[in-house]
């Protein structure tokens, strides 16, 4: 039998020894199956015994044995399948062993001439084997090198720029027409306007856009938002069958994913550690490209890198608007200060200066009184500012205190517009009032709610040229009583509108601004108006056209209407300063490290018939408690060494009942809600704020005159 009739007859025998060889000694990686492993052999062993045949007994030509395409193709199979080269080299020994010993179990006996075409057909299958392999690997390595060449370039290019809406666009055009005919980038909070989205056929990027824009939700097995919500990364070499019919949302839908003509695509999510909140889809349409493993991986790497420059961009963005925030801050805050020292500075300047011509005493009698009105009103200004940055702070402290009462908002609304006649007269403002009588009695703080108004309608005579209109109206709103403030005012601009009601914002807050002020009153008013429960907005069609301040305030419906507010001044202005009969024979000790405030307090009680007594600190009061007789204490807090709170509780501690029980009156600057708590528990009667009006202070101590300890007398 020859060569030819072993490898034609006997080839089953070859092909379980050769099997058995490699799988012994290792040579295959595992968990390949029969199949696998036999691959070309046969048609190898078929080929050899056709050339065999062809010679007819005779040598074959090297160029015919060069042509073993099948052991080229074995080469390549088995670099695909894992194979390292020595183990392709080893498997035509093992053949040849193969071959070998079916022989020897015929009782076969080869020529030295079949022997030796044997070896050299197993020669060129070794060759074109290993020749195959090399060059499968080698195009591998270049396909390698290109890839991470490629990812060398995005990277660079994701690197190039914080701004991720340009980069991401780039990038786009990057991996179009490279990897995909077209591309889209997904971001959770992008609107499909700014999607980036590339094509090769730039027509077709608006079809992309206007699929997304009227279609966005594609829900399906092979859609983006599989990737999206499993978090795992979509390959879909080929468009399955009846796949458009399984996600068409119908009819025009269907037509526009026929003209897109996507055959093949890829989807991988964006994530940052467990948080997704994107996806890059790549996909082939135009050309007859499909998709592989490899480009998965590829697509997977590149997506990583894009995840990271991203949340690299949006730290930048988040970093850079915390610092535009803080610089703003910083300039509302510089802006602030020079606007305080400004309000501050100018009723000190007219103040000083009066006061200085007065101590000259060259001043008529007239041109006197004049100069003390003056003083008088840029003290209430001072004061007043003072009172709106006490409130704001408290108010953004969320320590503003309500005293909720009946009241008649109607009533009050009247007492305000007549405290403000004065200004609107100067003005020539004309007012006009609507009123609801009857049905405006609500809950709330009075004191606070008189605030409100005036803040609102101070606000509109400031803001409203000479010869002007205001508006004041007031009705009941289902359940609510409705106040608007509405002039022919300079308005409000539309990018100022949302902010009018912030702290220290202004909308003119240049040196050279026409309207004075610290931008309190309005922030003030909101925070008092969202404390009763209420609502209040600005409305301006714009610059030049006036504005309106509506607010809205809830009624408790189990207030009786029959009850009123007291119609008192709102001012103690102009008003002689009345001198309480109670407090005539009174010992008053007062303390202040202050001597000014010492000199006005003595020269108030003693208007009053008040025997004074003053010391500039702690230790001189304590003594002056054990010297004289004391009915009354008015004391500061803020004294040096020792403050007024130390002293409450001295005087507290004496061991003689009248001592420690004489009445106290807390007369500080400190004036914040927590400052007169602690007052009153360290043991002062009364906490008053500076600065206060005489005729207040009197009227105070007037009444803790009621509880001044008398000694009891013995019968006669």
């Amino acid at each position: 039998m020859s060569l030819q009739e072993l490898l034609s007859d006997h080839r089953d025998q070859i092909l379980a020894r050769f099997v058995r060889e490699v799988e012994r000694k290792d040579l295959p990686p595992p968990g390949l199956s029969h199949s696998v492993l036999v691959d070309h052999i046969p048609l190898f062993l078929d080929e050899i015994a056709a050339e065999l045949s062809r010679a007819d007994g005779g040598r074959p030509s090297l160029e015919v044995m060069e042509l073993s395409f099948t052991a080229r193709q074995h080469g390549g199979q088995r670099w695909q399948m894992g194979y390292d080269l020595p183990a392709v080299v080893r498997e035509y020994g093992v053949l040849q062993h193969a071959v070998w010993e079916t022989a020897r179990a015929s009782g076969i006996v080869f020529s030295i001439d079949e022997s030796d075409l044997l070896a050299r057909y197993l020669n060129v299958g070794v060759t074109a084997a290993t020749t195959e392999y090399v060059r499968s690997r080698e195009e591998q390595l270049r396909a390698r090198q290109a890839d991470l060449e490629f990812l060398s370039e995005a990277g660079e290019l994701l690197g190039s720029s914080l701004d991720s809406l340009s980069t991401l666009a780039r990038l786009t055009r990057l991996l179009v027409p490279r990897l995909a005919d077209f591309c889209v980038v997904r971001l959770e909070g992008f609107s499909v306007e700014d999607t980036p989205i590339a094509h090769v056929n730039p027509a077709k990027a608006e079809l992309v856009r206007e699929l997304l824009r009227r279609f966005p939700q594609v829900v399906g097995a092979y859609s983006h938002e599989q990737a999206l919500q499993t978090g795992k990364s979509l390959l879909v070499p080929a468009s399955p069958a009846g796949f458009l019919d399984e996600i068409a949302q119908g009819p025009e839908h269907r037509a526009l994913l026929t003209e897109l003509n996507a055959h093949s695509w890829l989807a991988v999510p964006l994530r940052i550690q467990q948080s997704l909140f994107g996806t890059i889809t790549l996909a082939w349409s135009d050309s007859d490209r499909s998709y592989k493993p490899a480009d998965l991986l590829l697509a997977e790497d590149l997506a990583r890198r894009a995840a990271a420059a991203i949340d690299n961009a949006r730290l930048y963005e988040l970093a850079r608007d915390e610092r535009a925030r803080a610089e703003a801050a910083t300039r509302t805050k510089d802006e602030f200060v020079a606007t305080v020292s400004h309000e501050l500075r100018t009723p000190l300047n007219v103040i000083i200066g009066w006061v200085r011509l007065l101590r000259a005493g060259t001043l008529s009698e007239k041109t006197r009184e004049h100069a003390l009105e003056v003083v008088e009103r840029n003290a209430n200004a001072q004061s007043q500012l003072v009172a709106d940055l006490l409130d704001i702070s408290r108010a953004i402290a969320g320590k503003v205190r309500l005293d909720p009462a009946q009241v008649d908002l109607s009533n009050l609304i009247a007492l305000v517009v007549e405290d403000a006649r004065l200004a609107l007269e100067a003005k020539r403002i004309q007012l006009y009032a609507d009123i609801t009588e009857g049905s405006s009695v609500m809950r709330g703080d009075a004191e606070r709610l008189k605030q409100v108004v005036w803040n609102l309608l101070l606000n509109a005579i400031k803001f409203t040229p000479k010869a002007g209109e205001i508006w004041v109206s007031l009705q009941r709103v289902e359940s609510d009583l409705e106040l608007v403030v509405r002039d022919t005012g300079i308005g409000i601009a539309a990018d100022f509108l949302p902010q009018v009601f912030e702290s220290f914002r202004q909308s003119d807050s240049k040196t050279t601004r026409a309207y004075s002020g610290l931008g309190l009153g309005l922030s003030i008013t909101k925070h008092l108006v969202e404390l009763h429960g209420g609502s209040v907005e600005a409305r301006s069609e714009g610059p030049g056209k006036g504005s309106s301040f509506v607010v809205r305030l809830p009624v408790s419906p189990l207030i009786s209407t029959t009850v009123g507010v007291t119609k008192v001044p709102a001012t103690l202005r102009g008003q002689t300063l009345n001198r309480p009969e109670a407090l005539a024979g009174m010992s008053v000790l007062v303390v202040d490290d202050e001597e000014d405030a010492r000199d006005l307090l003595r020269i108030v009680l003693e208007s009053c018939s008040v025997q004074v007594h003053d010391a500039s600190n702690v230790r001189e009061a304590l003594a002056m408690l054990e010297t004289e007789r004391v009915d009354l204490i008015v004391s500061d807090i803020g004294i040096p060494e020792e403050d007024g709170y130390s002293l409450i509780r001295n005087v507290r501690a004496l061991p003689a009942k009248d001592k420690a029980g004489i009445p106290a009156i807390a007369l500080t600057a400190f004036a914040r809600n927590e400052d007169r708590t602690r007052a009153l528990l360290e043991g002062f009667n009364v906490h008053m704020a500076k600065p206060v009006e005489p005729a207040e202070l009197l009227l105070a101590l007037a009444d803790l005159s009621r509880h001044v300890y008398r000694e009891p007398t013995a019968p006669p």
